[in-house]
């Protein structure tokens, strides 16, 4: 009987300890507002899945379902002439009449920044929030490029000879 409840008890630590970490609820900003969606988001084979018409609104994007039913069509509303698919399985499914699909599918192809602030904390950044991209040289001569300084404190301070 000793045994029993030892081994059983083993086992039970074992199975506890094999469980993965929950994971933390998921937060999206876009130009520091937080997103709220009506599904939560899903964390799915590494990567963070988020109902596709919430976001698409968020971001002033339109979605249409052509018929068939096995893709989705994201385009501009204010151009729409650039439109995006995605095709169902690979980068988009339904779950419970809601549809999701990954961050980077919806938001890159229409020009936007994603920069993860954390692992359950995703930003979006609008094209025309984005400082243009520029290299500088350090004092070493080594190029310095603006993007490699996300997320940190950065001065910047520029002199002129006039």
């Amino acid at each position: 009987m000793t045994k029993l409840i030892i081994t059983t008890s083993l086992m039970l630590s074992l199975a506890i300890g094999l469980q993965a970490a929950p994971v933390e609820k998921l937060k999206v900003s876009i130009d520091n507002k937080l997103v709220t969606f009506t599904s939560a988001p899903i964390f799915k084979d590494s990567a963070w899945l988020v109902p596709l018409e919430d976001l698409c609104k968020q971001l002033d994007l339109k979605v249409e379902y052509p018929d068939g039913g096995e893709m989705a069509v994201i385009c501009d509303k204010e151009d729409s002439e650039l439109c995006v698919p995605l095709q169902f399985g690979e980068e988009a499914f339904s779950i419970d009449d809601v549809t999701y699909a990954k961050l980077e599918s919806i938001a890159i192809p229409f020009g936007f920044e994603i920069y993860k602030a954390s692992k359950s904390h995703i930003e979006i950044i609008r094209p025309e929030q984005l400082a243009p991209q520029f290299t500088l040289h350090n004092l070493d001569d080594i190029p310095k490029h603006l993007k490699d300084f996300r997320g940190k404190k950065t001065l910047l301070y520029i002199w002129g000879s006039w």
